[in-house]
């Protein structure tokens, strides 16, 4: 008995649910963090709060051209940052986008350095409202000492309902070398104004 193209389409979504489920389950039993992200969108201007155990930030921003500026405040552990962000895209197809990003990161009470982001994000639509969120994000610090590696991976699924998204995340925080340094689980929730 064939199957239609709705049962077809129904029952990839429902596998790609259940591997993404049965993988990400053991790493939020896993997990060592959990960040949680509010950003609020109107025109070019954005507006972000994130807090992280232990930490919390802000952030404004706005699109200049094709370069988007933002500044962030964040108020970790024992230390006080201030951050400039630039942020630009390069390349995009579909669902996918790859963009470049240096920051000036200025802190109260240790070496301040200039970092470079590389950022991969894909986000294809899986079914209804739900997209994958996927984001590849290498990090390069420039340093006195030298350059140090670090990258943020997430994985999630996007959840779209008209001005608004929410997206559950799981993330795996990596070191020199790509080396496994811990996980985090989270949520990006986002408005348009």
């Amino acid at each position: 008995m064939a199957l239609s193209r709705y049962e077809k389409q129904g029952l990839t979504i429902s596998l790609i649910i259940i591997t993404l489920v049965a993988t990400l389950f053991p790493m939020l039993i896993l997990a060592d963090d959990s960040e949680h992200n509010y950003k609020a969108k109107k025109g070019d201007w954005e507006y972000t709060f994130r807090h992280r155990e232990g930490g919390k930030h802000i952030e404004i921003g706005n699109k200049i051209g094709p370069i988007e500026v933002m500044y962030r405040y964040a108020d970790l552990v024992n230390t006080q940052e201030n951050r400039i962000k630039f942020t630009g895209e390069f390349f995009s197809y579909k669902d996918l986008v790859f963009e470049g990003r240096m920051e000036y990161r200025h802190f109260n009470n240790k070496e301040s350095h200039w970092r470079y982001r590389f950022i991969g994000e894909y986000t294809p639509h899986l079914y209804g409202p739900f997209y994958l969120y996927a984001k590849w994000q290498p990090r390069w610090s420039f340093k006195d000492s030298g350059t140090k590696f670090d990258a943020r991976d997430q994985l999630g699924i996007t959840y779209k309902h008209r001005n608004w998204k929410i997206t559950p995340f799981i993330e795996r925080k990596a070191m020199e070398g790509y080396e496994y340094r811990q996980t985090v689980y989270g949520t990006h929730l986002e408005v348009k104004l």
